[in-house]
């Protein structure tokens, strides 16, 4: 094989390699990515129904103000909970999986591509190879058939 083609092959060798390193990170960040958005999910899930138990649960009159202030407070809070158990999960979908995900669909197009590149510079060194292999070929034919013609001269020659 040519020194540039197995030059040319190492390189696509080791673009290949690179990217994929470089894709398994990002799937892996994806993932961390999803199981984070998940855990946001049960989060608003348990602020939701903490928040919806609270309104819907039968309870006595408060006896006093203080009483009433204090359940508004609780309330008030669950709410505010469930909020930003949704503000966070907003945020984390637009912002970090975002980024994730188009970080992953990015490495895996250069994966891609560094594969395919790599495919072509592997079919040319079995293209140089073949071509080689055929040269190697004619060189035998074309030696065994000046051997033979050799040989055929010097019985001629000979008396």
């Amino acid at each position: 094989m040519a020194d540039p083609l197995k030059s040319l092959l190492d390189m696509w060798r080791e673009a290949e390699r690179a990217a994929r390193i470089k894709l398994e990170e990002a799937v892996a960040a994806r993932t961390k990515a999803d199981e984070e958005e998940t855990r946001l999910r049960q989060a608003l899930r348990v602020a939701k129904v903490a928040w919806t138990l609270e309104n819907r649960s039968p309870r006595a009159a408060p006896k006093n103000a203080a009483e009433a202030q204090a359940r508004e407070r609780y309330r008030e809070r669950l709410a505010g909970e469930a909020r930003r158990a949704a503000q966070e999960l907003e945020a984390h979908a637009a912002g970090a999986r975002a980024d994730a995900v188009h970080a992953e669909e990015a490495a895996r197009a250069a994966y891609e591509e560094a594969s395919k590149q790599l495919e072509a510079a592997l079919k040319l060194e079995e293209r140089a190879d073949a071509e080689a292999a055929k040269r190697a070929e004619r060189r035998a034919e074309d030696a065994a058939a000046d051997h033979a013609n050799a040989a055929h001269v010097r019985r001629r020659e000979e008396p």
